[in-house]
């Protein structure tokens, strides 16, 4: 496997002072309170890290003026607005004259305008009791809700409570193993994860959870559950539990781990494996190694290949994207990234020795494939390694880097492209399938029929697909729609077109063969 050589890095500024920053006002009536140094901080290190680590060269006070304007307008019946004039945001009443400059310090750096933004929204809260009603966490994320519409639709905020949630998502926590449903009123378990804490301790789907250490379930919401199920790794739990076996309910102890939500799914069609691949967190290739060493000793030598599942796979970490594509490629370029920044400036390659690498493979993807998964999908069909079939790809092609606040959220942020082996890159385009099944229009019958006709590959499109402008946007999705529309929908007919293509040894072939010269042209 290849080492890692790019990874979806999260940097973290601290900004402790805002030394530097010189703030002057017209007029400043009433008292607000001033918002607290804290968040001074979190925005001064958000739009340090957009200056140092943002794809593209952006204007910090036109962002500043954006994430001012938004918290300004949370109170329509103040009569507040918000604009920027020059090096300074400026708050006016209804249209009158200016009643605050707030200025940003030449030359206007990032703790300038965030010091600027800060006694903007100060200047408004003074002057707004629903404004002042608000929380220094909200108005925060207030002003990053403003803010990010001056950047792309992948760099978003997340709050503390949602970081930490992603954050459990992607490493991992402390719990049990469970997936639970609480619709009805009762919470009920739905999967218990193999070799978990709860598979140990013989819990079973469908059974209910009556009390979580002594305190009943009874009118907890899912989150509540959630957090009570969670706790330090090491630490014990005791469930009471009610079985539709059992006469009384059955009392359980319990001691948390460390829990990764599961990424990888298996299930044998005959002599095929069927894996699916959910998402990319930092257990995935670990995760997918273990499933094809099950299939094999399942299957035996019998095994024809593998339908790698990504549809609807929304994607994760960039390291396991690649580490996965490795599993299947002997050689050749994985992915590369190009941004602003030169250590986001890296492509990665293949090497041998791992335990894919000689299976026969086909691909599944849609509309729902998105970032990890499309550095997947393309590395494999780019090296003529996989069958790829079904709809385009989501498009997204970007790297977000993870960038940690002083106030436990997160802002996540667009650092770098994607671009396929062939050198095409994949935002607004996402990955062409060789066999298209978007529209449902044609069966897998037909399909197989054009297949061995050898007139399924359409040369022509797959071509402008890699020589489209990179920087024409509406060109791209364009000719995304009229080739081969991005679909939602898990057709079983891609299943079916997969496993016939696998029988039949010299079929795949024919579908590599017929398709080795489309990764040939070069973007412009």
């Amino acid at each position: 496997m290849s080492p890692l050589v790019v990874r979806a890095v999260a940097w973290c500024l601290i900004l402790g002072t805002l030394a530097g920053c010189a703030v002057t006002g017209t007029r400043r009536d009433g008292d607000g309170g001033e918002l607290p140094t804290r968040s001074r901080r979190v925005l001064a290190a958000a739009l340090d890290q957009i200056q140092d680590r943002y794809v593209r060269a952006v204007d910090l006070g036109d962002l500043a003026e954006l994430g001012v304007a938004q918290v300004v307008r949370a109170d329509p019946e103040s009569g507040l607005s918000l604009r920027r004039d020059g090096d300074a945001l400026v708050l006016r009443a209804k249209g009158e004259a200016a009643l605050h400059r707030a200025v940003a310090a030449s030359p206007g750096g990032p703790a300038a305008w965030a010091a600027a933004a800060v006694a903007a929204i100060d200047a408004a809260r003074a002057r707004s009791e629903g404004l002042r009603a608000l929380d220094a966490e909200r108005t925060q994320q207030l002003f990053f809700e403003g803010l990010v519409k001056g950047l792309d639709g992948y760099s978003r905020y997340t709050t503390p409570d949602a970081a930490r949630e992603e954050r459990a998502q992607r490493e991992g926590f402390g719990g049990l193993g469970i997936v639970i449903d609480t619709e009805g009123g009762d919470v009920r378990i739905v999967s218990v994860m193999d070799d978990s804490p709860a598979a140990r301790g013989g819990l079973r789907p469908d059974d209910r959870i009556v009390t979580i250490d002594g305190d009943t379930t009874q009118g907890m919401s899912a989150r509540d559950v959630v957090r009570r199920l969670r706790g330090a790794i090491g630490s014990a739990v005791e469930l009471q539990l009610r079985r539709a076996e059992h006469l009384s309910p059955m009392r359980i102890a319990l001691t948390r781990a460390h829990i990764v939500p599961q990424t990888v799914s298996y299930r044998r069609l005959g002599d095929i494996a069927h894996v699916r691949v959910s998402g990319f967190n930092h257990k995935t290739t670990e995760a997918l190694v273990e499933t094809l060493r099950r299939a094999e000793r399942e299957i035996g030598p019998r095994m024809t290949g593998v339908v790698l599942d990504l549809r609807n796979n929304f994607g994760g970490y960039l390291d396991q994207s690649i580490y996965v594509a490795d599993l299947f490629l002997a050689e050749g370029t994985i992915v590369s990234t190009r941004g602003r920044h030169r250590a986001v400036n890296q492509e990665s390659w293949a090497r041998r020795g791992d335990i894919g690498e000689r299976i026969p493979l086909v691909v599944l993807i849609n509309g729902n494939s998105a970032s990890a998964s499309e550095i997947v999908a393309a590395a494999l069909q780019d090296n003529n390694r996989a069958v790829v079939i079904g709809s385009a790809s989501f498009g997204k092609g970007s790297v977000q880097s993870i960038l940690p606040l002083p106030n436990e959220g997160e802002l996540i942020l667009t650092s770098a492209r994607f671009h396929a082996p062939s050198g095409y890159a994949l935002s607004d385009l996402g990955v062409l399938p060789h066999l298209c099944t978007s529209g449902g229009k044609e069966s897998a019958a037909m399909l197989l029929q054009q297949l061995r006709g050898g007139r399924f590959a359409d040369r022509s499109a797959a071509r402008k697909w890699r020589a489209v402008a990179t920087d024409d946007a509406e060109a791209r999705r364009r000719l995304r729609s009229s080739t081969c529309p991005g679909e939602v929908v898990e057709r079983d007919a891609d299943l079916d077109l997969a496993r016939e293509i696998l029988a039949d040894r010299a079929l795949h072939a024919l579908a590599l063969a017929s398709t080795s010269t489309l990764a040939t042209a070069q973007p412009r």
